[in-house]
């Protein structure tokens, strides 16, 4: 008998794969064996060998199930360890597996509520407003200087629509527009009224956004003391500069004056009209920096005709460079005459100032693919390096400072340029390559762009 059971115990293990050749599988296999060999011996005694067989394939079926059963409803009820049913064999390895699993979750689980736990704290305590939102614009989460700042409650106001709390226009308007718009200025809410705030939003995933709102109110009043101080100062200079101009004169006149003098009240003459055309410059990005036009504010403006003008004059002054236009007629925008005729002079003096004579410059004056109006300003000169790029719109900041002195620039043109972009919503844009030219746009939003003949000439 114990031969027979041992054969019949190693044709069932190396019939089975290799990698079920577990304990516990063992031991199913040979638990069965031992009451299969058993009943069949039984049987063959009493005369029912399959009677008897067929009752005990059927009985340790059904005890199987039951102990299936047994597994399930333990899972079911939270597969608690002082809880599980009484195993053997192939299920007990299970029960031994469940218990591992849990205990590996339960680290995974405190690690992970650890780790949330002290990104909360930190997200918290951050100096700036975070707002969590969703795609329909609720609050997910906030952290406790969104309270200070937005008068937004981390609990209270959750699932809360922010844009019924924040009731600003410009704040409604900033939040469902795209990311063309990278910040909005605006006052704070609640006990924050008398503060200003800069707020940023960065997209992510799932369609959520966040929302960081910073206190900005010492930056702006150092920008508005610098403003007052630069435009106080410009203004102050000026009537002594005019002083010191009308006393060049006046000693230029006089023809007894050795040569060596006159050449000097030149070169002082000389500087004098460029410390005046610094302060003016100085004064006209006083009034345009951070003093944006509403959109139906100012005048219809047919830009293609003061284009022209301007080529015109250019032409008249140096023959030394070429001009190709290419002026839509039909198009006009809302604005200040002043600040746009500054704004395109500036643009097409440049191009004539720091590029060889013969050189080709095209203007254009266009409507672009999204409605906007795109005043252009193309060279085919030497180009500007890369690194001078992102700079070139600052004040006083020169390429070639020897070279830009020479020919009289002030060094505030492109900051003048940009500022009077920004004014009327619009932006400067500059691309070049060493040796291939350059091109200067100024681009105005669709909302300041009209169409003759419903503009007035100007």
């Amino acid at each position: 008998m114990s031969t027979m059971k041992s054969v019949l115990s190693d044709l069932a293990v190396s019939m089975m794969p290799p990698y079920m050749l577990s304990s516990g599988l063992k031991k199913e296999i040979n638990t069965f064996l031992y009451g299969l060999i058993g009943v069949a011996l039984a049987g063959f005694i009493i005369g029912w060998p399959a009677m008897l067989t067929i009752v005990y394939l059927t009985g340790y079926s059904l005890w199987l199930l039951r102990r299936m059963d047994a597994m399930v409803h333990w899972l079911s009820e939270g597969a608690r360890p002082n809880k599980a049913p009484p195993t053997t064999g192939l299920t007990n390895d299970m029960v031994q597996l469940i218990h591992r699993e849990k205990k590996y979750s339960r680290k995974q689980k405190n690690r992970y509520r650890n780790t949330l736990a002290q990104f909360n704290s930190l997200a918290a305590d951050l100096p700036d407003a975070t707002v969590v939102l969703d795609k329909s614009y609720e609050i997910r989460w906030s952290n406790s200087a969104a309270l200070e700042l937005l008068n937004i409650h981390p609990d209270r106001d959750r699932g809360q629509r922010i844009d019924n709390l924040v009731r600003n226009p410009e704040f409604r308007e900033f939040l469902h527009k795209g990311a063309e718009q990278e910040e909005l200025e605006m006052s704070g809410t609640g006990s924050s009224a008398e503060r200003v705030i800069a707020i940023r939003k960065v997209p992510t995933g799932k369609h959520m956004m966040v929302l960081i709102a910073a206190d900005i109110t010492q930056r702006v009043q150092v920008r508005e003391m610098r403003k007052a101080f630069v435009g106080d100062v410009s203004h102050e200079l000026r009537t002594p500069l005019t002083v010191i101009r009308g006393y060049l004169e006046m000693l230029r006149e006089n023809d007894t004056l050795d040569p060596e003098v006159t050449e000097g009240l030149a070169q002082i003459t000389a500087q004098s009209d460029r410390m005046r055309g610094i302060v003016e410059d100085l004064l006209q990005l006083s009034k345009l920096e951070g003093n944006p036009l509403a959109d139906n504010e100012g005048d219809a403006l047919n830009v293609s005709a003061m284009i022209r003008s301007m080529v015109s004059t250019q032409h008249e002054a140096t023959a030394s460079h070429q001009f190709e236009l290419a002026l839509d007629d039909t198009l006009a925008i809302l604005g200040s005459e002043r600040e746009i005729y500054s704004a395109c002079q500036n643009l097409l003096t440049n191009a004539v100032r720091y590029t060889d004579p013969g050189t080709l410059i095209n203007v254009s004056w266009q409507i672009g693919d999204q409605g906007e109006a795109v005043y252009t300003v193309a060279d085919d000169g030497p180009g500007i390096e890369a690194r001078h790029l992102s700079r070139l719109s600052e004040r006083f900041y020169r390429v070639d400072a020897g070279r830009s002195r020479d020919d009289g620039g002030t060094g505030l043109g492109l900051a003048i340029v940009k500022h009077a972009a920004q004014r009327h919503g619009g932006q400067l844009s500059i691309e070049s390559t060493p040796g291939s030219g350059s091109v200067f746009s100024i681009t105005f939003p669709k909302s300041r762009c009209i169409l003759l003949p419903q503009a007035v000439n100007q």
